[in-house]
């Protein structure tokens, strides 16, 4: 999993904007739409796109912003040359919803779900995913975050070093990566997560990150995501994938940096706090109060 970092390998990263080497571009990929959802953002947002188009992206990205005052015009202005259809939705529509809205425009048969906090890099690989999706017989495939380890002391360093350099717009990039993928073992009562070990170059599983390629009318099928969740919206969406029959797996070839040093404002902060809550919603579906063996799995805890 983690990687130990080297310091001989350390190198400074220009955000300037992020300008991966022309080598490593994306294939175009004129049967995928880009999701992003954005609230409170906007300069998260904007490092995406810009890794975006300088990879050449020309097809479709839909983003769904439901902050308090959205920034699409901004933004549209910005990136002028990428084919963006911007959605204005109400004030915390949520995280679910903003998905759905965005899984109804779309026409191609594959879709790439991102967070607006990644950065796409010569490790995203999605011709690759793509090619293993197919080969594996998948409906959804996840990579990894490239992200510091907040676990350990040199990750929790490097997190420090990162938000001191972001005031000069530069970033130690990550040689790390964060994996997240587990089985569900569903009973009438009961809902548990199972361990699964890593096999490349995928792995099948159950739950993997929210970066991932998917099938659109596989999701399209079983309605998205469940639209009055604003969190624990995730852990649902795979349970209903499960139940739906999907084919899920995840893959160490590909992955997308977490943008781990970009501040959060204090209203996306003030959000984000009422997780608990939204757990408890999302597991109501299913008719259960928590997901068992979570801390054992995955660490922390979900539901009650």
């Amino acid at each position: 999993m983690d990687q130990k970092f080297n310091f001989k390998k350390m190198n400074f990263i220009n955000l300037a904007p992020f300008e991966p080497k022309k080598n490593y571009m994306m294939d175009q990929e004129k049967d995928l739409t880009i999701l992003i959802k954005t609230l409170e953002r906007e300069a998260h947002l904007i490092q995406l796109l810009h890794s975006i188009k300088n990879y050449e992206f020309s097809g479709q990205i839909i983003i769904a912003d439901d902050s308090l005052i959205p920034y699409g015009e901004r933004i549209l202005s910005k990136f002028a040359n990428l084919n963006i259809t911007y959605l204005d939705l109400p004030y915390d529509t949520g995280t679910a919803e903003g998905r759905n809205r965005m899984l109804e425009l779309v026409q191609t048969p594959y879709f790439l779900l991102c967070d607006d906090d990644f950065v796409i890099d010569r490790r995203t690989r999605i011709p690759l995913m793509k090619k293993l999706l197919n080969g594996n017989e998948l409906d959804i495939l996840g990579g990894v975050f490239l992200q510091h380890n907040r676990k350990t002391r040199i990750g929790q360093y490097l997190l420090r070093l990162n938000k001191y350099l972001n005031f000069y717009n530069w970033v130690l990039p990550s040689f790390q990566s964060f994996e997240y993928h587990a089985g569900f073992y569903i009973e009438k009562d009961k809902i548990s997560l199972l361990p699964i070990e890593y096999r490349d170059p995928v792995t099948l599983c159950d739950l993997t990150h929210n970066f991932f390629l998917a099938r659109t009318e596989k999701v399209k099928s079983f309605g998205g995501w469940n639209p009055i969740l604003k969190g624990g919206e995730h852990q649902n969406f795979f349970i209903r994938a499960k139940l739906a029959g999907l084919n899920v797996g995840t893959t160490r070839k590909c992955g997308v940096i977490h943008d781990q040093w970009t501040p959060n404002s204090e209203a996306y902060q003030a959000l984000r706090k009422r997780g608990n809550e939204y757990q408890m919603l999302a597991l109501e579906e299913f008719g259960v109060s928590k997901l068992e063996n979570y801390g054992e799995v995955l660490g922390g805890k979900f539901g009650i």
